[in-house]
């Protein structure tokens, strides 16, 4: 059996420089599950991350101390570990994470099928005015890697509602991939020009750009356009 590739961690997600890596299945887990993707993650999306878990934390200490006649502190403490777990599981990336332990595979013709579920999803949005597939999945639509991920980026709209609106989606589709078991590496950004800081040499692969910003902004990379 092929020894999955190691997992490389940087202080950001956006430096070059790699802290350390590591081959252990379990040890990717637990620090997966621990910092769950924030070093990615834009501010916008990080201030609802932690909204989410606070709430979260209060619903589930609330319950636990009710439950267990615990003191309040316990309560909190055991709600943030629940809460914490939980948003791993439903709200996180547990399936791109299991792609580093060695028995992780995937039917490709049945993952193909998927991401053309997915792209049709996220071009339906209305109020959405850009969305980009990265990495080496954009030119193997119909034939991805068993061990291939969905690197899926969206870019919030303007304005409070475009916030809301941006963060529920991300819920939404992390919630439906955990539950159908889809690789889906996704983030949302507050502008385009974040994109830059991945492999450039890469094609973009467009889903949306109702604006032409991602046109007129990478016209010197290749584009690919997804629908």
């Amino acid at each position: 059996m092929m020894q999955p590739k190691a997992k490389a961690y940087r202080f950001r997600a956006s430096s070059a420089e790699e802290l350390f890596e590591s081959r252990n299945c379990l040890f990717i887990l637990a620090v997966n599950w621990l910092l769950q993707g924030v070093r990615g993650m834009d501010p916008k999306e990080i201030g609802f991350r932690l909204l989410l878990l606070a709430l979260g934390t209060l619903l589930a200490g609330w319950a636990l101390a009710g439950l267990f006649a615990l003191p309040y502190l316990t309560g909190s403490a055991l709600g943030l570990l629940v809460a914490h777990t939980l948003n791993f599981l439903l709200n996180g990336q547990l399936w791109v994470v299991l792609r580093y332990c060695p028995g992780y595979r995937r039917e490709p013709a049945r993952l193909a099928r998927a991401i053309g579920v997915l792209l049709d999803d996220v071009a339906r949005r209305p109020w959405l005015a850009e969305a980009v597939l990265l990495g080496s999945t954009v030119t193997r639509l119909t034939a991805p890697r068993s061990r291939a991920d969905i690197d899926l980026r969206l870019i919030f709209p303007p304005g409070f509602a475009g916030w809301l609106r941006t963060n529920l989606y991300l819920l939404r589709l992390r919630f439906m991939a955990s539950c159908t078991g889809l690789p889906l590496d996704v983030y949302a950004y507050a502008h385009p020009a974040v994109l830059r800081r991945f492999d450039q040499d890469e094609p973009l692969g467009i889903i949306l750009d109702r604006d032409c910003r991602l046109k007129r902004g990478f016209a010197n990379r290749e584009l690919v356009w997804l629908r």
